[in-house]
């Protein structure tokens, strides 16, 4: 968390003060107030700092008010014990945020403390659409957009951060301090709001991303309605049951008749997400000729002081000796289950050259440019759709 300032320091030595005058010991004051043991210490050692009706309890139990405090006669603005914060140190900025149990760090290389306000009021003044005063926006639309938007300009300001890292340590968690949300939503469940807001969010970005590059080469990249998503999938044979709510981002190019659909774009911020309805249906197109790609942020890290967000994807096979790759890998390049797999974490392992890969290939992306190797695989594999199709 961010430090405390000297107010909160002086305000939180004072309540040690007043228990100690009282007589009573950290247990004792835990056992008046049914806290569990530790409780007290935290609070007066700064690690954990007390709400406001906590205080209050306290001070009753030391027979003192909220008169008897320390007043504030410093030029400094008390700072808000947030769920995320961050620090300068030197040429980088440190994160913090709760995880589990832990007050986690993440470095920032070549980032300031400047932009990383700029990112939260980004989501901030999103966010602040759902106020009761902008009645009219649906609810659903506005979060994934605030969410969507957020990280892009995340991403714009810190070019050579790994976008996984910024999507799972800074979005993630700035989207669950409840002071970026309007006040009415203060007894949200943001942990759950985020599963839901995540996914449509990660989707515009992609095609915000992408799509106008890709236009340029006359594919359309898009997230459709329902009714259009059903209209694009009549009628194709490809040897399963496709489910058009199931399908993220559709791909059409234009042709005399009108759009044709060319495939569906699969977007998981992690493997963890449910992917029941996506390998079967992916491994149908792509066995039908048709583009079914996956994007992912391949966001996995175990609760630490100093989290390291090392995916899901794990070992790679060089074609000989042990295999040792996960069976999430094995399903993209041996099963070809997707027609390539392309990873937006740094940590990702793609997949060696020399391998000849039977199915996808595992690639790594940023977001530096909309030209990557995803824009030139969508660009080639549509040519050869177009020439099989006759479109």
């Amino acid at each position: 968390m961010p430090s405390n300032s000297n107010y909160i320091e002086e305000l939180l030595r004072q309540l040690k003060a007043f228990r100690i005058d009282s007589g009573k010991t950290e247990e004792s004051v835990e056992k008046e107030l049914i806290l569990g043991p530790g409780w007290v210490s935290q609070f007066e050692n700064g690690a954990f700092h007390p709400s406001l009706d906590m205080i209050v309890a306290l001070l009753s139990v030391y027979g003192k008010t909220i008169q008897d405090l320390p007043a504030n006669n410093s030029q400094n603005v008390p700072q808000i014990n947030r769920t995320i914060g961050a620090s300068q140190d030197g040429q980088d900025l440190v994160i913090n945020f709760d995880y589990t149990r832990y007050q986690a760090k993440y470095r920032l290389h070549g980032a300031t403390s400047d932009e990383f306000d700029d990112v939260l009021l980004c989501l901030r003044n999103g966010l602040a659409r759902l106020s009761a005063n902008n009645a009219g926006e649906d609810e659903s639309n506005v979060k994934s957009d605030s969410v969507a938007q957020t990280f892009l300009k995340a991403v714009k300001i810190w070019p050579h951060a790994n976008p996984s890292d910024v999507w799972w340590f800074v979005v993630y968690r700035a989207y669950c301090d409840p002071y970026n949300h309007p006040a009415e939503f203060a007894r949200l469940n943001l942990t759950e709001s985020w599963k839901r807001t995540s996914g449509w969010a990660l989707e515009r970005a992609f095609v915000e991303h992408y799509a106008p590059a890709l236009a340029d080469e006359g594919i359309h990249m898009f997230i459709a309605s329902s009714e259009d998503r059903v209209r694009l999938i009549r009628g194709l044979e490809v040897g399963h049951r496709l489910e058009a709510d199931k399908m993220d981002i559709m791909l059409t190019v234009d042709t005399d008749d009108g759009d044709a659909f060319i495939g569906v774009v699969h977007v998981k911020a992690s493997f963890a997400e449910r992917r029941t309805d996506d390998v079967p249906m992916s491994g149908a197109l792509v066995n039908a000729g048709y583009l079914s790609p996956l994007l992912t942020m391949d966001c996995k890290s175990v609760p630490s002081a100093n989290p390291f967000n090392k995916g899901e994807l794990g070992n790679v096979y060089m074609g000989s000796g042990d295999d040792k790759r996960s069976a999430k890998r094995v399903d993209m390049e041996d099963d070809g289950f997707f027609s390539a797999c392309f990873s937006y974490n740094k940590n990702t392992k793609p997949t060696p050259p020399q391998y000849n890969s039977p199915g996808g290939r595992v690639v790594l992306c940023d977001f530096t440019s909309p030209r990557d190797s995803f824009h030139d695989f969508i660009v080639s594999e549509t040519a050869k759709i177009r020439t099989a199709l006759g479109i």
